[in-house]
């Protein structure tokens, strides 16, 4: 990356340079009490100087270019198993008790969700996600949170066109194999019926709207800048897709 982009978000020399929001210091409680249990896989908080904070450079593919690795099943098999493995890392942490979160904490709070857990916030190596950065949303929340924000979009709740000319896709997704084959990599036992996982996930895209909105009505980029282009209806155009196209889950 060169020169900061509209979060101004920096890396240089293998450091991640970001500004200092008010939920920073509680991610980098969190951050290092996963990252004494998962070294690889977070990244380590370096500090914080003024209004930056310092984080080490998961190395890996992320952003546009990861897209291809999470259409193949072995990669989306390691996406579970990534969120599978960080879920369980979080459920003995302690937050302060004055802890700040970058979205509001949900019941019941099993485990400390990353609260944004897409393919772009994965570092990919070897077409395997190995490693889970930017964690500005986490949040104490139920693991299904995390979950059904994933499945949105490694299953995902998209066209077949969109998946073909977006989620990196050469063909229409198998939605009903891809929803069983992440359940079974997370290791969820007993998940729940198809259409209540459905309905999870358009609950979590409706608290995606109301964060975005939130967010940007306080200032905060890229939100901001989502919602004056025009975002929010694209956003509310994927829950209508989710409601109308319920039926293409089902086995």
């Amino acid at each position: 990356m060169t020169g900061a982009d509209d979060r101004g978000v920096e890396v240089r020399d293998g450091l991640v340079h970001r500004p200092v929001q008010p939920w920073t210091s509680t991610v980098h409680r969190l951050l290092v009490h996963l990252h004494d249990r998962l070294p690889d896989l977070v990244p380590r908080p370096v500090g914080i100087d003024g209004g930056t904070e310092t984080v080490t450079f998961l190395p890996g593919q992320a952003g546009a270019d990861c897209w291809p690795h999470q259409a193949g099943e072995a990669g989306l098999v390691s996406a579970a198993r990534l969120l599978r493995t960080v879920h369980d890392a979080s459920r003995d942490h302690l937050p302060a008790p004055d802890a700040t979160w970058g979205a509001p904490a949900t019941t019941p709070a099993d485990v400390v969700c990353h609260g944004d857990p897409g393919p772009w916030n994965m570092a990919w190596r070897n077409g395997r996600a190995a490693g889970l950065f930017d964690w500005d949303f986490a949040h104490p929340g139920p693991a299904i949170d995390d979950v059904a924000y994933a499945l949105e979009h490694l299953v995902p709740f998209r066209s077949d066109e969109q998946a073909v000319r977006w989620h990196g896709f050469t063909a229409p997704p198998d939605r009903p194999r891809r929803l069983r084959r992440f359940l079974q990599a997370y290791g969820w036992d007993e998940p729940p019926a198809v259409q209540v996982l459905v309905d999870a996930v358009i609950a979590r895209q409706q608290r995606t709207i109301d964060a975005v909105a939130e967010l940007a009505r306080r200032g905060v980029q890229p939100q901001q800048r989502w919602v004056r282009e025009g975002h929010l209806e694209e956003l509310a155009e994927r829950i209508r897709w989710s409601q109308t196209h319920r039926h293409l889950l089902d086995p």
